[in-house]
């Protein structure tokens, strides 16, 4: 079946799946690019070439990072699942009120979708 056969919806759709599954390899992509810049600045720091301690908690993790690249976190933490609020910070590093934030961000730019509440409140892409 080609293109041409389908219905305007059924176009519709198929081309934001495309645009999704092509924004996911993109965004995995930048990750993984991100990762190696920090790799390196770490060596840099560290003239001896041993990678530098793994800075953990809060403050240095969720403030120094930038609102965008934490929403870009997060929306690629949610690529095909539907996860909890514990669930996405184990995903993507941070935590707290920064997380908080950031997902009604997003919510409320329809970003991703909100459902249930308390603990049964899970967030998934829309």
């Amino acid at each position: 079946m080609s293109l041409q056969d389908l219905s305007t919806e059924d176009l519709v759709k198929e081309i934001q799946r495309r645009k999704s599954a092509e924004v996911g390899e993109i965004r995995r992509q930048i990750d993984e690019h991100k990762k190696a810049i920090r790799d390196l600045e770490d060596k840099i720091r560290n003239r001896d070439g041993e990678a530098a301690p793994v800075r953990r908690g809060r403050a240095a993790s969720s403030s120094s990072m930038p609102a965008g690249e934490r929403a870009e976190r997060v929306l690629t933490a949610l690529e095909g699942a539907t996860l909890t609020i514990t669930e996405v910070a184990a995903k993507v590093g941070f935590d707290g009120l920064t997380l908080k934030k950031t997902l009604d961000e997003l919510v409320a730019e329809r970003k991703i979708g909100r459902t249930g509440k308390a603990r049964g409140t899970r967030y998934s892409l829309t």
